[in-house]
């Protein structure tokens, strides 16, 4: 699949005009008003709970916004840029309508909501490359499109394989394990499981990875280790979604914000800063490992002691990596992109 480009496209954007922290601290402005505003104007306007995914796009628009370059780059011809935004949009609607039918069903129902074509526009604006003709933004999108590699299908597979394996061993030993609350038949919790992933890698990790990994990681990686790195991402990501924490239907608890917002958050984000960085900084890897930590705890039975094996995996990847060093990575930015393995970037 390419939507961007029909060939391999080494040249990487210029490095900005902005110095470093005026580059941070305008992407964090940025990113904050947009999803902040567009998500408070949905709480006070009482819409409907599918509209608050206007807001989860404050990250990638910010990202997208600073990385402009005002020079224009070899891109499809605009009627092939049609048609892949059109897919995208497409999927983006079916996949939309039926997470917010199915969570509330127990069999199959097909029905395509008109008014949810609006949230679908951003993440295929996004992933068609509608708007990558600037040099800048095509640099920061092909990161983010391209074939899946072996970490990209690692950083799917890798947290659910954990949980399951485990839940195997607790199982033959009796313990009670933790259920997902989905009924119906075998078939209908696939499907609903399977649109719960695609809303999550459509609506969730694309419009925020792009952003804080693909972005902000990003730059802050050429002046400091990845270990401190990951620390400064970490607190404006878990304040940003303040917000949207306070629209729940059901509120949190301050101790639920701490073990989930801290306790947890803190170490996976050093996993998603180990993947983007053992990935060579493809964004699509950090993607498809948020959309899977945000879907298996909901899908699959899982023990919940097996949670603890999460921060032995971050240790590992701390040491094994050493991301308390720093290694500067500038270079990295300008150079052409990466790519583990054996696979070739299409974008």
């Amino acid at each position: 699949m390419d939507p961007l480009s029909p060939e391999l496209t080494a040249a990487r954007a210029p490095s900005s005009a902005m110095p470093l922290p005026k580059q941070i601290w305008a992407f964090l402005a940025l990113a904050f008003a947009l999803s902040w505003c567009m998500t408070f104007l949905a709480i006070k306007l009482h819409t409907r709970e599918e509209f608050l995914n206007f807001g989860t796009a404050g990250p990638a628009l910010a990202a997208m916004i600073l990385s402009y370059r005002g020079k224009s780059a070899s891109s499809l011809s605009r009627s092939k840029r049609w048609f892949w935004f059109f897919l995208f949009l497409l999927i983006g609607w079916v996949v939309l309508s039926l997470h917010y039918l199915w969570r509330t069903s127990d069999h199959f129902e097909f029905h395509l909501n008109p008014l949810l074509l609006a949230p679908s526009i951003f993440p295929a604006w996004i992933l068609s490359g509608f708007c990558a003709r600037d040099v800048g933004t095509r640099s920061l999108l092909k990161r983010l499109v391209h074939r899946p590699n072996r970490w990209s299908w690692a950083a799917l597979f890798a947290l659910p394989a954990l949980l399951l394996a485990f839940s195997a061993i607790a199982q033959r030993f009796g313990a009670q394990l933790s259920l997902p609350g989905s009924e119906g038949s075998v078939s209908f919790v696939f499907a609903d499981a399977l649109a719960f992933l695609f809303y999550n890698i459509f609506f969730v990790a694309v419009l925020e990875e792009l952003g804080w990994r693909g972005f902000l990681l990003d730059g802050l990686q050429t002046r400091f280790s990845p270990l401190l790195s990951s620390l400064l991402v970490w607190f404006p990501w878990a304040l940003w979604h303040a917000p949207l924490d306070y629209y729940r239907p059901t509120p949190w608890t301050m101790a639920q914000y701490i073990l989930l917002r801290v306790v947890f958050l803190v170490p996976l984000t050093l996993l998603l800063t180990w993947f983007y960085n053992r990935s060579r900084r493809s964004i699509q890897a950090t993607v498809l490992f948020h959309a899977s930590m945000n879907t298996a705890p909901f899908v699959l039975p899982y023990f919940p002691p097996a949670w603890a094996l999460i921060f032995v995996w971050t240790a590992y990847a701390v040491i094994s990596a050493r991301m308390w060093r720093f290694e500067n990575r500038a270079s990295e930015r300008t150079a052409a992109p990466g790519n583990p393995g054996t696979d070739t970037l299409v974008l």
